[in-house]
């Protein structure tokens, strides 16, 4: 636990000699990053609009025993029990650091502001949920912004409730020509001298066509879906954040349910915002789903056992068989 804190505490003191956000995309071909994608023109969150919704935090500052000032790293969209669903890019930051030490991070689920002081415990009350993360699963092709998508293994199971619940993931690769939204916290306008809204804001989303998409970067964008940001978008501080549809026909949407299709990427002020696709993805989803935490720690265990038996054996079979030594004559 000592140890946690002190890693915690250092966590800190990097932020401050982080590298620079990397999130504006001039190209796929040859791309630029400056910052990355926070909801424009939206509307304050009701309790219970988008429940599968969390925030990803770090630590800020400490300000007494076991008070610790959290802000939002990125988005994320609970998928199962123990599951969410992000981007991959939020982890990539000084060498991938957070991917590597994700016990530093909590995820919060219910709340519908951003800036929150809190132990970090593993908490369920009536207005949020707080999580430790056990591990984060990288997509192994990921460079940004391609393979932009990564799943957060929790600690303890959500409990599901009327503010707090899962999402289904899309599983036809089509157009969506119906409504969607987007949500998240962070500037409420592109610049960074925007202030940042305090609460959780959602965003009415138009997408484009797969051509039209293609056909604006110029080359195919089959794995993404692209918005028209004319109204409303998002811009900093939203990335792994949802866009999610309804009336889609898409063979896992429920009825009155979100379906969610799409994990926000990265955008460019002169062509469109750029979500990772769900659907292209729902193999990888799948197989990384029936994942345990700390498989690789049972495989470890096992090979232990295992060997262990076999010496055992091995010095059983000597005990019984003792060998014998042939002296060669002089």
């Amino acid at each position: 636990m000592i140890s946690k804190l002190i890693v915690i505490g250092l966590t800190i003191l990097i932020q401050s000699t982080c590298e620079p956000d990397r999130r504006v995309i001039t190209t796929l071909k040859y791309s630029k990053f400056y910052v990355k994608p926070t909801v424009v023109n939206g509307e304050p969150a009701t309790r219970g609009q988008v429940p599968y919704l969390v925030s990803i935090k770090e630590p800020v500052k400490k300000i007494g025993e076991r008070r610790i000032i959290w802000k939002n790293l990125c988005g994320g969209s609970i998928i199962s029990e123990l599951k969410v669903l992000t981007a991959a890019h939020c982890f990539e930051g000084n060498n991938f650091y957070y991917e590597k030490h994700p016990y530093v991070l909590r995820v919060v689920a219910g709340s519908l502001r951003t800036g929150l002081t809190h132990s970090g415990d593993t908490e369920t009350n009536i207005i949020s949920q707080w999580r430790k993360i056990q591990k984060v699963v990288l997509h192994k092709q990921f460079y940004f912004p391609k393979h932009d998508i990564a799943l957060v293994f929790v600690s303890e199971a959500w409990k599901f409730t009327s503010n707090v619940d899962y999402v289904t993931t899309a599983l036809k690769n089509t157009d969506y020509k119906s409504s969607c939204i987007s949500a998240g916290y962070g500037r409420t306008g592109y610049r960074l001298q925007d202030s940042i809204s305090p609460i959780l804001l959602v965003a009415r989303i138009n997408t484009l066509p797969k051509w039209r998409c293609s056909m604006i970067w110029e080359m195919n964008m089959s794995t993404f879906i692209c918005s028209d940001s004319a109204l409303t978008d998002v811009s900093r501080g939203d990335s792994g954040g949802p866009l999610a549809c309804k009336g889609t026909l898409d063979p896992a949407e429920t009825q009155d349910k979100d379906l969610l299709v799409g994990v926000v990427s990265g955008k460019n002020f002169d062509k469109t915002t750029l979500f990772t696709r769900v659907s292209a993805y729902h193999g990888w989803i799948e197989r990384n789903r029936s994942s345990k935490v700390g498989n690789e720690f049972s495989y470890f265990i096992l090979n232990t056992v295992l060997f262990l038996i076999y010496l055992f054996f091995r010095f059983k079979f000597l005990l019984v068989y003792p060998t014998t030594v042939k002296r060669n004559p002089l």
